[in-house]
């Protein structure tokens, strides 16, 4: 009887330990990952559905512990903090990385170029893709990039009066993104670069006159209607908006390979699913402007010819400059030779 007993005793033991020990390989990899923007903005609802996207992909082994812009690290401060280990991941776009690689911007957008269905297709077939990795490598940054998501042409700026010429411009203080910023700076503009989370308080303070800051969904939960009443088109600075997730190195290196599979596979689908549910929003937040009192200014087509020739000339005295930038350049030009009589040919002009 003890004999027994004490074989059922160390059965019930070793039942107990293999349950223990598959518990513990069933701990969750939990990453920390912040955003671009503040909680409550479409921006930070996008990662959101990444991170949900991600753990169900991965039956909860992959978990992102998400945190709004500014929550654990400065916003600016983002990829230096992937590339440390302080975060294993940062979802956001290149433009916020001009202060530690000049070039970065034209990851996010090319001024004046490409459309969003134009950039994505520059990176998964006209080798963009290995370009941006290139991109962080060459600067030495411990960071993997995944595309996480396409956005269509942003808005140029909102203001308390229509501003439809060069002249209209001057004298007024804006928030543009880098690159633009930088074209306008150069011809004789007042401009500011500042995380998004600033730009209305700095309007309401006077400190900015006017400003962009992206698509038409995102600058609704922003709340720029709200202070301003004039929203000017086309969006010259971003005609199309690459999403980035960059992620350490050494955490992705880490994954095992399913993993990774499955993280890429996450990523390929929010990319599209975010895409879409974005116009979808950007549709509804036109109509909601519209209730509002919103007015849409076209701007002069002299003002859009001169804007852009102003990006092509300051983007081709960065190409001479520096080699690299003339590299991406070389690429982006080719593809467009190649994509946009195509896409024209092959598209009603509704």
């Amino acid at each position: 009887m003890k004999r027994k007993v004490l074989v059922a005793f160390l059965a019930v033991a070793m039942a107990l330990t293999f349950t223990t020990v598959g518990m513990a390989a069933e701990k969750p990899i939990v990453w920390k990952v912040q955003g671009c923007t503040p909680a409550g903005m479409q921006f930070h609802e996008a990662l959101v559905r990444l991170g949900e996207k991600v753990k169900e992909i991965t039956d909860g082994k992959l978990v992102f512990d998400i945190y709004p812009a500014g929550a654990l690290v400065p916003p600016f401060e983002g990829l230096k903090s992937v590339s440390d280990g302080i975060l294993q991941a940062h979802y956001g776009y290149s433009g916020m990385w001009v202060g530690k690689i000049p070039m970065a911007p034209l990851f996010n957008a090319v001024p004046g170029g490409f459309n969003a269905l134009g950039e994505a297709m520059w990176y998964d077939q006209g080798g963009g893709y290995a370009l941006y990795q290139e991109m962080f490598d060459k600067y030495k940054y411990n960071v993997k990039v995944f595309l996480v998501g396409q956005a269509g042409m942003e808005n140029f700026q909102w203001a308390k009066k229509p501003l439809r010429s060069i002249k209209d411009f001057k004298g007024l203080k804006m928030r543009m993104m880098p690159l633009m910023g930088d074209v306008l700076t150069k011809n004789g503009m007042s401009v500011v670069f500042m995380p998004g989370g600033e730009i209305m308080p700095n309007l309401q303070r006077g400190v900015i006159d006017t400003a962009e800051f992206s698509i038409p969904a995102f600058d609704k939960t922003l709340g720029l209607w709200e202070v301003r009443k004039f929203v000017m088109v086309p969006g010259i600075h971003q005609p199309g908006c690459q999403i980035e997730f960059i992620v350490n190195k050494d955490a992705y290196n880490a994954l095992p390979d399913i993993l990774k599979v499955q993280l890429k596979a996450a990523t390929d689908v929010m990319r599209l699913k975010n895409w879409l549910w974005l116009e979808s929003e950007n549709m509804k937040a036109m109509d909601f402007f519209k209730e509002k009192g919103v007015e849409v200014v076209r701007m002069d087509d002299d003002t859009i010819k001169t804007m852009t020739k102003w990006a092509n000339d300051y983007m081709g005295k960065m190409e001479a400059k520096d080699p690299f930038v003339k590299k991406i350049r070389d690429s982006q030009r080719a593809f467009e030779k190649r994509w946009y009589p195509y896409h024209n040919m092959y598209t009603l002009p509704h």
